[in-house]
């Protein structure tokens, strides 16, 4: 080999060893830097469950100072709230199941209509294999003098029968996917039998739950109280509030929120109210009989089980019955925000969940002794009550 060829040969080799170490240096530069972002992000994940099982013991230890009747009446409340989220979710799966088994009639409607036509098309064939039956096949066959006709024949017979066999297959297949829809037919039909046992037990447990709060709600009504008293009791309904609060604040100090979650702070004005409803007590108005009591936050009038949603990105902190807030549940929005939504029917999201804006967290309810459903909706920041009415869009 002439010396100038063997050393084009190489160069070229020694450009290829030299552009393969750039990629094998680029590749693992990349597996250098991707276990350190996984490194990073499982770090975080790890602080951040720490911090909600930190969150969820102090919620554990965290004591209400309840009368007895009191502590029927959250234990009674909070089963309802149990039993009516349990309904809602057996209904959504009744009328799943309902879609779900016309669509199986639908399909068995069709494959029956298919199979009807198969049939048919198999008589016709077997009807016009039996007419020319008085021809002997063979005979056909060895009556063609010209080769050509012969071969045509023979392909002809060929394709006849490859298409009985094609179509009694296509009919056997549309036979078994008959029976298969059927089956699936009776077995929806038992599951959905099954689900409509349960959601009347459950009906009957949650009817009998609300006669059982009822009763409760005039043990507690029904005590002779004088206005001293009911202050007094308002007081510490709201020093009860506090404290979690403050309880709160220390717990979730150092809970991480989503990057991707803007700050709640650039959001003053432009949030949504949690629910749609008529505002029946505003921020600062009176509370009650007791020109001394105010409202920290919005009532919001609404129809028993509206949805309530999140007015932000968040985690939820709190998930539970609070005397004088019934079932509550608050979001930590980060950087010291909170926000509050408390009377609840039922509590869609536990502690620790990061939910987002506009998401379903509740739904509107009566708990905690009101007489009306309706939603209290308040924001803190820092322990410090805001005003909603100054962050939230009241129409649009």
């Amino acid at each position: 080999m002439p010396k100038g060829q063997r050393q084009h040969i190489i160069r070229s080799r020694l450009g290829t060893l030299f552009m393969a170490g750039l990629v094998l240096c680029a590749g693992a530069g990349n597996a250098l830097a991707e276990p350190d972002d996984s490194r990073e992000a499982r770090a975080e994940l790890r602080q951040t469950q720490a911090e909600i099982d930190r969150l969820k013991a102090m919620l554990e230890d965290f004591q209400q100072e309840m009368g007895s009747l009191e502590a029927d009446l959250k234990k009674s409340e909070s089963e309802i709230g149990r039993l009516r989220r349990e309904s809602d979710e057996l209904e959504q799966r009744i009328r799943e199941g309902e879609s779900r088994l016309r669509d199986l009639r639908d399909e068995a409607q069709t494959l029956q209509a298919a199979l009807d036509s198969q049939q048919e098309q198999i008589a016709r064939q077997l009807r016009a294999a039996h007419m020319g039956g008085q021809q002997d096949y063979l005979k056909l066959l060895l009556n063609q003098d010209d080769p050509a006709r012969l071969a045509r024949m023979m392909r002809y017979y060929e394709y006849v029968s490859l298409a009985r066999v094609a179509e009694i297959n296509s009919y056997n297949t549309t036979l078994e996917q008959v029976r298969q829809a059927s089956q699936r037919i009776i077995e929806e039909q038992a599951a959905l039998q099954s689900q409509r046992e349960r959601l009347a037990t459950t009906r009957d447990s949650l009817q009998g739950q609300q006669a059982e709060r009822t009763r409760l709600l005039a043990g507690l009504q029904g005590r002779s109280r004088t206005q001293a008293q009911r202050l007094e009791a308002a007081e510490a309904e709201r020093a009860g509030l506090e404290r979690l609060i403050r309880s709160i604040d220390e717990a979730i100090v150092s809970i991480p929120t989503p990057a991707a979650n803007s700050p709640f702070a650039e959001a003053r004005g432009k949030l949504p109210l949690p629910v749609r409803g008529r505002i029946a007590a505003r921020f600062g108005s009176q509370r009650g009989e007791d020109a001394r009591l105010k409202w920290d936050g919005l009532l919001i009038a609404a129809d028993q089980g509206t949805q309530v949603h999140a007015i932000h990105g968040g985690r939820v902190v709190f998930a539970d019955w609070l005397r004088g807030s019934g079932l509550l549940l608050i979001l930590d929005h980060g950087s010291g925000y909170l926000s509050l939504y408390g009377h609840n029917q039922t509590l869609l999201k536990e502690v620790g969940t990061w939910v987002q804006p506009g998401e379903a967290i509740s739904t509107v309810g009566n708990s905690g002794g009101l007489s009306t459903p309706s939603l209290y909706f308040g924001i803190r920041h820092q322990g410090r009550a805001l005003d909603p009415v100054a962050w939230c869009m009241l129409s649009g």
